[in-house]
């Protein structure tokens, strides 16, 4: 019933987002072996936004570089192919969220600091465990919350009514989407994530990141974003609109196999991270 309600919503919204013909580009080229750095950087140069936007973020004080990078191939070649992919998303999502910030009183400025700060305590987890791919770990802590972005800006006085509860009973927001909306974000935004083609590690990021229900198998991609999106609400590294901080899955914590003090370093990590980048986050 659930999924047959989230196609139906998704079906109705006429001018549903999609991620851009540039990034969809990149990431087939990117399965080509060596692909040529010229190649790769006329393709995100097709759109002037998103070329513009990976250039703030590459020079912000997030990265460090002592010199500024003003062309796209001296970027490639400094920080490499699935870092460039993330950073073209993340300004492909950017944009759409700032598309969608006058269709909902949700506040979709904190929202987008969440889905970064999220993003950033999602990959440091994942380095501190010494996963192999913690650039994929940041996509599905980026874009963890989609669902809400659905929720927020084309089912606006269900959402509403969402928020009023959390505020009033306190309880997690997917539980409230689940009283009043029959469905909650994780399974929209999985369901966008499918429509968009992405890889299905990322869309079981985003379906299980609250662990409220249970994945085949519990992978550390899933446990970093659960615990990463944890700490990003403990931190107050922006909102996704919850009222108290969610409980940490215990879990999560075994199959991520960090110890106790190591989360003092990935919560210094994080905050130092965030922070840095906050310059990169205000809609202009």
């Amino acid at each position: 019933m659930a999924e047959r309600k989230i196609d139906e919503i998704l079906s109705s919204i006429g001018d549903l987002p999609t991620l851009p013909t540039v990034y969809m580009k990149l990431t087939h080229l990117l399965k080509e072996p060596d692909v040529p750095i010229k190649a790769i950087s006329t393709i995100i140069s097709e759109d002037l936004a998103i070329a513009s936007t990976v250039l703030k973020i590459v020079n912000s004080a997030a990265y460090g570089f002592h010199t500024r990078i003003g062309d796209l191939q001296h970027a490639i070649v400094i920080l490499g192919l699935n870092e460039i992919r993330n950073l073209v998303l993340a300004s492909s999502v950017y944009n759409i969220v700032k598309g969608l910030k006058s269709r909902s009183s949700f506040d979709i400025q904190a929202f987008w600091k969440h889905c970064i700060g999220c993003a950033i305590a999602a990959r440091v987890l994942a380095e501190a465990a010494n996963l192999k791919g913690p650039e994929e770990v940041f996509t599905g802590g980026l874009l963890h919350d989609i669902g809400k972005l659905i929720h927020a800006g084309y089912l606006r006085d269900d959402f509403n009514a969402v928020l009023a509860d959390v505020a009033e009973s306190r309880s997690p927001l997917y539980e409230s989407e689940k009283r009043i909306m029959g469905i909650d974000h994780t399974q929209t935004g999985a369901a966008l994530a499918e429509k968009w083609r992405l890889p299905p590690r990322t869309v079981d990021m985003i379906a299980y990141h609250h662990l409220s229900r249970t994945p085949e198998s519990l992978t550390k991609e899933m446990a970093a974003i659960h615990i990463g999106n944890i700490l990003c609400v403990a931190l107050r590294m922006g909102s996704g609109g919850e009222a108290k901080v969610p409980v940490v899955s215990d879990d999560a914590w075994k199959v991520l196999g960090l110890r106790l003090n190591d989360l003092e370093y990935v919560m210094q990590r994080s905050v130092k991270l965030f922070n840095e980048s906050l310059s990169i986050m205000e809609f202009e």
